[in-house]
C-alpha cells in the first residue's frame, strides 16, 4: 500500500525542463573542481534562468486545446527520411565509419552531417503527433510504447555510426521529452528512461575511450575538462570577444561577414589549442561575447522562451511539441556543448515562432467569438 501511494505521489509530480537543468548543473558544479567564483556565478545564473522559465510560462498561459493532426505526423516522416538519406550520404562521404574510426569525423561532410540532424527532430514530431494505440479519423497515425522504444534504439544507433554521442543524447532525450509532454507516458515511467539514456551515455563513451585506447571515468573526466575550461574563459575572456564567436555561428556558413572557423575552434584557438574544437559549457561562449551581464540576459531570455514555449507546446502538442522536446534536448546536452551551431538555433527560432503562432491564431479567434 505504501508503495503504491508513493507511486502515485510520484505520477502527480511535473518535471519541467527549468528542474533537470537547474540538477544537471548542480551535477557538475559537484562533480567538477572549479573556483569559488565560478561555481557562484555559475549557480545563481542557473537559478535565475529557474526563475524566468516560470516567467515564461504565465506569458503562455492561454485557452489553447487542439487535437492532434495528420499533418503533423507526415512532417516528422519527411524529416526522418531526409536525417536518414544525409546519414548514409555521409557516411559514404567519408568512407567508413566514424564510431568505429574517430579519426576519420574530420572528414565528414559539414552540410550532410547538418541534414542529418533532421533525423532526431522528425522522430519527435512523430511521436508527438501521433495518438497512443489509437487512431485519427480518417487516417492510420497510430502508435504504442513498444513501438517508439524500438525505433529510438534503431534510430540512435545508426546516428551514432557518425560518431557523436550528442546526437544519440538529443535523439533519447528528445524521445523522452515528446512521450512525456503529450501524455503517453507518467513521471515514473520517464525517470526510468532517464536512468536508460544515462546508462546508454555512459556505454557510449566508455567505448569511445577503449577505441581511442584512453582509461579513465568517459563522464566525470568530460565533466571534470569541460569545466576548467569554463573557468579559464571567465576568469581571463569575459566580454573580450565583443559578439565574434555568436556571430561566427553563422559566418562560418559564409551567411554574414565574419570570421570562416566555428564558434567552438575559435574557443580553442583562444586558449592555445589547435586541430580540435573545445565545447566551452552554455556559459562559455557567451560570456566570451557579452560578459558576466551578457549572461544575465542571455538566461533571462532563454528562461523566458523556454517557459513560453513549454506552456504552449504541452496543450497544442504536434509540430510544436517536436520542435520544444528537441529544444529542451538540445538545452540540457547544450550544458556541455553549448548552443552554438546554426542548425540548433534554427530549431530554436522556428519552434518559438510556431508557439507564437499558436497564441496569435488563439488571440484571433477569442476576439472573433467576442465580436460575434
Amino acid at each position: 500500500m505504501v508503495l503504491k501511494d508513493f507511486r502515485l505521489d510520484i505520477d502527480q509530480l511535473e518535471i519541467k525542463p527549468n528542474h533537470i537543468f537547474l540538477f544537471l548543473i548542480c551535477l557538475f558544479l559537484i562533480v567538477s573542481k572549479v573556483s569559488i567564483t565560478t561555481s557562484i556565478l555559475v549557480l545563481l545564473l542557473s537559478i535565475f534562468f529557474y526563475i524566468s522559465f516560470e516567467v515564461g510560462e504565465k506569458w503562455g498561459e492561454f485557452d489553447i486545446k487542439k487535437d492532434y493532426h495528420n499533418i503533423g505526423y507526415k512532417i516528422g516522416i519527411f524529416f526522418i527520411l531526409i536525417g536518414v538519406i544525409f546519414t548514409i550520404l555521409d557516411l559514404i562521404w567519408v568512407r567508413g565509419v566514424p564510431l568505429f574510426e574517430p579519426a576519420s569525423r574530420r572528414f565528414l561532410n559539414v552540410q550532410f552531417t547538418m541534414l542529418s540532424h533532421l533525423l532526431p527532430l522528425g522522430w519527435a514530431i512523430v511521436i508527438s503527433s501521433s495518438k497512443l494505440n489509437g487512431i485519427f479519423k480518417n487516417t492510420q497515425s497510430t502508435i504504442n510504447i513498444k513501438k517508439i522504444i524500438i525505433y529510438s534504439l534503431i534510430f540512435s544507433m545508426f546516428i551514432g555510426l557518425l560518431g557523436y554521442r550528442t546526437q544519440i543524447m538529443v535523439l533519447l532525450l528528445a524521445t523522452a521529452f515528446s512521450m512525456y509532454y503529450s501524455n503517453k507516458i507518467k513521471t515514473r515511467d520517464v525517470l526510468l528512461l532517464f536512468l536508460l539514456i544515462f546508462l546508454v551515455l555512459f556505454g557510449f563513451s566508455f567505448f569511445r575511450l577503449y577505441v581511442l585506447g584512453v582509461e579513465g571515468n568517459p563522464i566525470t573526466s568530460r565533466i571534470n575538462l569541460t569545466m576548467s575550461i569554463l573557468d579559464i574563459l571567465i576568469q581571463n575572456y569575459a566580454g573580450y570577444f565583443s559578439g565574434v564567436i555568436h556571430t561566427s555561428i553563422f559566418s562560418s556558413w559564409n551567411l554574414i561577414p565574419g570570421p570562416s572557423s566555428g564558434p567552438r575552434t575559435i574557443i580553442a584557438n583562444s586558449i592555445g589549442v589547435s586541430g580540435v574544437t573545445i565545447t566551452p559549457t552554455i556559459f562559455g561562449a557567451v560570456v566570451m561575447d557579452y560578459g558576466i551581464l551578457g549572461l544575465v540576459s542571455y538566461f533571462g531570455i532563454l528562461g523566458i522562451v523556454m517557459g513560453f514555449c513549454y506552456k504552449v507546446a504541452k496543450r497544442v502538442k504536434g509540430v510544436c511539441l517536436g520542435f520544444y522536446s528537441i529544444m529542451v534536448a538540445y538545452l540540457l546536452v547544450g550544458i556541455e556543448t553549448g548552443i552554438l551551431d546554426f542548425e540548433v538555433v534554427l530549431f530554436y527560432v522556428i519552434g518559438f515562432l510556431l508557439c507564437l503562432k499558436e497564441i496569435i491564431r488563439n488571440k484571433i479567434s477569442i476576439l472573433n467569438r467576442f465580436n460575434f
